[in-house]
């Protein structure tokens, strides 16, 4: 099925295309096959296909066990979000889906929020406070599963654990086997539990994330990622219950049971007032770029080093072999603007930006991904040009990116999953950002386009692990500053001197040197 310019292969679906199956729902038109335990067992199948992969505890989509709904919570509501998608959203349309499907599919979706109604009426109050130290120590929830960016890395992310319904959430702790294996259905999920031994001895035991016929990646229960070649192990299998301890029913009182679910209900998406407060430890060190030479196998910066030279010290690749090259994987990504990025690979994991807004990171090896990041601009220049994004930064376990209305985003390396946002500038006045920051120390630096605007250009400096500007430098210095009276008049308000291009960096003399664009006539 091609669904917004992907092609979709939905294995075990029958459906039939016709035109008439292309007709929307009628307005105030009822699902006939409402409470129809068959058809909602229908549904269940519909949507462990198609739908699971977002709606499920990871939060990568807005949970649909509350019975509340963006989009109108009536029967022709539902259906005619399932028909349409959200345009501006990864939720794709399903136009040519029949209609008896779309009315099961209502039905499986009524059935979540109908149980997730009564488990709250019947559930009890709790104290949050109580539930959150529950969660931090006596529980030991929190060596697992992150929330708001603190955590353990290899359960499900519960920063958005409140729009489950209360009793599925009371279900998964009290019972964590009875949760199908992620990818086999359900709107809750647990990730596969894989242990595979190395030729050298080693025994990994952890969730898988990713595998195909000759790679594997797996989290162990310390949080750490492995990427491993099928070819390295003697013994892979599968173990078919969760990691997460089976004992809460003896471990937890009953109230504190009550205060746990309290308070997982107050977490109600990621909070990036939140994140900021988390500490991130590990990852690329300033130390690491600084001495970029000495790992030619990674690429650390968009130049390769602070000195911009854009050499590799690699020397498997020369003259005498380079007409042998061969690709050895392809990664597609959605959308149709051109793809400038430099890669960067950090420890075997290759992170790059394609159209504006996504971020992935990948096996370098195998080109499998790891995890994906989209962003949708806030704001759209109606003028907007070059909508273009030259790749990232990566500094500690954070990702940098720039977007096209302006703002800089602060991912967590290890999932993708947004950190902080700062809006640098107003997008609406031309300006944008196309390029990567640069990181030195713990201070992400970065430029501005939008020269062909008359923008006026600046530098900005922020505080890596808070997003806090730290300072401004403008390339045509404004009214108070340092070269000012040589701009006549107010020809300063539209200098330009956009500063698009990354800078380079001198850790000796711990100098910063920046190009700038263009000036504008006067």
């Amino acid at each position: 099925m091609k669904v917004n310019g992907f092609l979709v292969a939905l294995l075990g679906l029958s459906w039939t295309w016709s035109a008439a199956t292309t007709q929307g729902p009628r307005p105030g038109e009822k699902n006939p096959f409402a409470g129809d335990p068959a058809a909602i067992m229908a549904g269940a199948a519909l949507f462990a296909q198609s739908c699971a992969s977002c709606h499920n505890i990871e939060s990568r989509a807005p949970s649909l066990t509350t019975g509340v709904f963006a989009r109108g919570g009536e029967d022709d509501q539902i259906a005619q979000t399932i028909r349409a998608g959200v345009p501006g959203t990864q939720m794709p349309a399903f136009p040519a889906l029949q209609a008896d499907a779309v009315w099961q599919l209502v039905a499986y979706i009524r059935s979540l929020s109908n149980a997730g109604a009564a488990a709250a009426s019947t559930s009890g109050a709790g104290e949050a406070g109580s539930g959150e130290a529950i969660f931090d120590g006596k529980g030991g929830c929190i060596g697992c599963h992150q929330v708001n960016a603190r955590g353990g890395l290899v359960g499900p992310d519960l920063s958005a654990a409140g729009t489950r319904s209360p009793e599925a959430l009371r279900q998964a702790i009290l019972n964590p086997g009875s949760l199908t294996a992620a990818g086999r259905g359900g709107a809750l999920s647990r990730p596969p539990v894989i242990v595979v031994k190395t030729r050298d001895g080693r025994e990994i035991r952890g969730v898988r994330r990713s595998e195909d016929t000759f790679s594997v990646h797996i989290v162990d229960v310390s949080g750490q990622l492995h990427l491993l070649d099928k070819a390295t192990l003697v013994d892979v299998r599968y173990e078919d219950r969760s990691l997460m301890p089976g004992d809460y029913g003896t471990r937890l009182t009953a109230t504190e049971l009550r205060d746990l679910l309290a308070y997982l209900h107050t977490l109600q998406g990621r909070d990036m007032s939140r994140t900021t407060a988390a500490s991130i430890a590990g990852g690329l060190t300033y130390e690491r770029i600084r001495h970029a030479a000495n790992e030619p196998q990674n690429w650390l910066t968009y130049w390769g080093d602070y000195q911009g030279t854009h050499y590799s010290g690699l020397k498997d690749i020369n003259t005498s072999n380079v007409r042998q090259l061969q690709a050895k994987w392809a990664l597609q990504l959605p959308g149709s603007s051109t793809i400038e990025a430099m890669p960067l690979v950090v420890d075997g994991i290759m992170y790059t930006s394609g159209p504006p807004g996504i971020v992935v990171a990948v096996d370098a090896r195998t080109g499998r991904q790891i995890w994906r990041y989209q962003r949708t601009q806030r704001v759209r220049n109606p003028h907007e040009i070059n909508p273009f994004n030259r790749g990232v930064a990566v500094l500690g376990n954070r990702v940098f990116v720039g977007t096209l209305d302006a703002a800089l985003v602060a991912l967590d390396a290890r999932n993708g999953l947004p950190l902080w946002e700062v809006q640098m500038a107003d997008a609406m006045q031309g300006f944008s950002i196309t390029s990567p920051p640069l990181p030195i120390k713990d201070t992400i630096i970065t430029g501005i386009a939008g020269g062909e605007f008359g923008i006026r250009g600046f530098i900005d400096a922020y505080d890596a692990a808070t997003g806090r500007r730290l300072w401004r430098f403008s390339t045509v210095p404004g009214p108070g500053e340092f070269g000012n009276e040589t701009w006549k008049g107010d020809s300063w308000r539209s200098g330009c001197g956009a500063t698009w291009l990354p800078g380079s960096y001198d850790p000796d003399l711990d100098l910063v040197y920046w190009a700038t664009g263009n000036p504008c006539p006067l």
